[in-house]
């Protein structure tokens, strides 16, 4: 009876931790640092080969720097191998970031070639007088169609 009551102690004790573990590794991932909340970046294929990259951004309150900085777009014939074919930065395009708020939007169209493939990597920019954060994150990888 002893050893069936400690292993079972020992059982609950053990699913306990796991679960500690398990909930503190959730709530890391609710933000991703002091400055950024949340990010994304997505394609769409729309058509005569139009492609529509849109990235949303979200602060950590109100920021006066808050936006995308950079956008590289990559294109395949096969969907495998990927090229390097353009770059979209804030330097050149300054309506990729904004001021004062907690929530961006940016949208980029560019014209793809019917039947290749395209994906972007954005980096996204947070911050303030007190210093920012910068991150990157993919678009899936999307098809120009017809």
């Amino acid at each position: 009876m002893k050893r069936l009551g400690k292993r079972l102690l020992s059982g609950i004790f053990a699913l306990v931790m796991i679960s500690s573990l398990l909930c503190t590794a959730a709530s890391a991932s609710v933000k991703s640092s002091a400055y950024l909340d949340a990010y994304r970046a997505m394609l769409t294929a729309d058509p005569n080969g139009s492609m529509v990259i849109t990235v949303d951004v979200t602060a950590v309150g109100r920021k006066p720097e808050l936006g995308v900085k950079t956008i590289y777009v990559y294109e395949s014939t096969d969907g495998k191998t990927f090229n390097w074919i353009r770059t979209y930065e804030s330097e050149d395009y300054p309506e990729m970031m904004g001021s004062g708020i907690i929530f961006y939007e940016d949208v980029i169209t560019f014209q793809g070639v019917i039947g290749r493939y395209y994906y972007a990597k954005a980096f996204v920019y947070a911050g303030d007088s007190t210093g920012g954060d910068e991150r990157y994150c993919n678009t899936a990888i999307r098809q120009a169609k017809a």
